[in-house]
This record gives structure tokens, C-alpha cells and sequence, in this order.
């Protein structure tokens, strides 16, 4: 019976040391402000030079990592590239998106309604440079 008070003891030790932390919706970034992909976020009206064409593009945040986003209608292709943000740049390294088009590239934030895109595009063997203005 005297054992009895001791494990009660342990046990609410030992349900006291298993609490945990809920992480915040938004990370505050030292300095203020958010994170580096707030900013490219939304739908964006393209302009693209070489073929002269214009299109949306939908720039969500990848769900998988949180430095990425997501490209939707990149080049016009109907299919998604993957871009990594840093700072004032979208990385878009080189990848295979819809039916066989080959892109890479980098965007730079101009302002919050302006992007400027330079990538290359490969489609059935014929290689070209673009240059796409992004705005809203």
C-alpha cells in the first residue's frame, strides 16, 4: 500500500514530461515580415516575347517544401513547374513538364505586380530563349 502514493507520482511525472508544442500558423521571420513566397503567391498575367503569347500563370506554394512553389501554366504548356524561391529569384532548374517540354530558368521579382522570367524551352528537339513579364 505504500507503494501505492509512488507510482501515482511517477505516473503524473511521467504525464507532465509528455506535453507538446503546436507550431504557429505563419513563422515570424527575424527582422519582421514573412517568408521569401508570400510575395510571388497568386495569379499573374503573362506576356511572353519570343512567341508573343499571353497567358495566366498561377504561382501556389509547394505543400511538400516550403521554399517551393509551383508554377501552374509555366510557359503556357497547361502543365506545372517547380521553382524554388530565393530572396528576389524563382529557380527553375531544369525539368520535363507536360507533354515533353523541357524548361529551365530564372524569374526576378520586379515589385509586387511585376516579375520578369528568362528560361529556355525545349520542345521536340527545337531549343529557344524567352523572355516573360509577369504582372498584376
Amino acid at each position: 500500500m505504500k507503494t501505492l502514493p509512488l507510482y501515482l507520482l511517477l505516473i503524473v511525472l511521467a504525464m507532465l514530461s509528455f506535453n507538446s508544442c503546436a507550431l504557429d500558423e505563419e513563422i515570424d521571420i527575424p527582422g519582421g515580415g514573412t517568408d521569401a513566397v508570400t510575395k510571388y503567391l497568386g495569379s499573374w498575367s503573362v506576356t511572353d516575347n519570343a512567341s508573343k503569347l499571353n497567358y495566366e500563370v498561377n504561382i501556389d506554394r509547394n505543400a511538400s517544401n516550403s521554399t517551393m512553389v509551383v508554377l501552374r501554366n509555366f510557359a503556357g504548356s497547361g502543365a506545372n513547374a517547380d521553382g524554388l524561391v530565393v530572396s528576389n529569384s524563382i529557380i527553375v532548374e531544369d525539368q520535363v513538364i507536360g507533354a515533353g517540354w523541357r524548361v529551365a530558368g530564372t524569374g526576378r521579382y520586379i515589385n509586387a505586380n511585376k516579375l520578369s522570367f528568362t528560361y529556355s524551352l525545349e520542345i521536340g528537339g527545337n531549343a529557344e530563349d524567352r523572355v516573360a513579364n509577369f504582372s498584376r
